[in-house]
């Protein structure tokens, strides 16, 4: 592993463990409500049934592109990245709390959900323009094809942008949603 490689590692276990800590110090400091801290945690609950199906598919589904020293690449990276899938939910509910007027999250609106579908999209492709080919790498397979061919700028180990992890950021943030209205809806009872 190179220096790249080390940042990658550290960066991805700082953000994680900072995501924890960040959302129990504000919400015991009361700077969010429960049923964001809850959400939270749904959120990485929700990241993890994906994280945790790729890890037991193996490395046929998707493999790093470097071994992560001191056991650190199998487990221990899906709970890192369930916890950046729940941070990630969360950053669309800050879009809607900055760009809609409230009160939010009480009962369906499509302007909600078209912001929590369009992040999850966007980010999802951001993520695989990031690091596919430089952290991991999702096999082409029948069932997982290239849906967009690797693009100007990608690394060079990128084969494309395969269909089920852009179809997880589709489905994902839908159920985080209709999730949270009923978390909310039982907050306020």
């Amino acid at each position: 592993m190179n220096g790249l490689d080390y940042f990658f590692l550290i960066g991805d276990f700082t953000v994680a463990v900072g995501l924890v800590i960040g959302f129990v110090l504000a919400y015991r400091n009361k700077k969010i409500s429960n049923t964001y801290y809850i959400m939270f945690w749904i959120g990485c609950l929700i990241g993890s049934t994906w994280e945790f199906t790729f890890l037991y598919l193996g490395p046929e589904f998707v493999h790093s592109v470097k071994e992560w020293p001191y056991g650190l690449g199998g487990w221990p990276r899906k709970v890192s990245h369930s916890i950046w899938d729940g941070g990630l939910f969360m950053v669309g509910v800050y879009l809607c709390e900055k760009y809609l007027k409230g009160p939010l999250f009480q009962r369906f609106d499509k302007i909600e959900l078209f912001i929590f579908s369009s992040w999850g999209i966007f980010q999802e492709l951001l993520v695989e323009y990031l690091f596919n080919g430089r952290v991991w790498i999702y096999e082409p397979l029948p069932w997982n094809p290239v849906i967009i061919p690797a693009l100007p700028g990608s690394a060079a180990l990128c084969p494309g942008y395969t269909l089920i992890p852009q179809a997880v950021w589709v489905v994902a943030p839908i159920v985080f949603y209709f999730i949270f209205l009923k978390v909310t809806e039982i907050n306020k009872g």
